[in-house]
């Protein structure tokens, strides 16, 4: 956990990440050092990224290619300003691929339109 200290997160803040998900504690730090330049490649601040570790301690623990590809889709589809929905959202990085277009589909089946199930992603309606 040498990349956290390093981020600026103190012992108390580690430990709590730690106690919520155990699983960190197995996560090399070149992975945790990726997970955190894949928040920062679409724009997020330092502040940002400490909050959505708080938030979602699981973040910490999630498979890098899930990731990138949750990213690449939420991109695909027009979701913008990725920095702040997962700052304001931090769960939505739980979600997988496949999670996102069954709501995707689900939604266009609804009868709402593209723009309206991107509003829908990017106003937090999911969680």
């Amino acid at each position: 956990m040498d990349v956290l200290i390093r981020f600026g997160f103190t012992i108390d803040e580690i430990n709590l990440l730690m106690d919520t998900n155990r699983f960190i504690e197995e996560v090399p730090d070149s992975d945790v050092q990726e997970l955190i330049h894949l928040l920062e490649e679409i724009g997020c601040n330092d502040s940002q990224i400490k909050n959505i570790f708080l938030c979602n301690p699981f973040y910490l623990s999630r498979n890098i290619k899930e990731v990138k590809d949750l990213i690449h889709k939420l991109e695909e589809i027009g979701c913008s300003y990725l920095y702040l929905l997962f700052d304001t959202n931090p769960y939505l990085l739980n979600m997988d691929v496949e999670e996102l277009d069954k709501l995707y589909n689900r939604k266009i089946h609804e009868g709402l339109s593209k723009e309206e199930v991107i509003d829908y992603i990017n106003y937090n309606i999911l969680f």
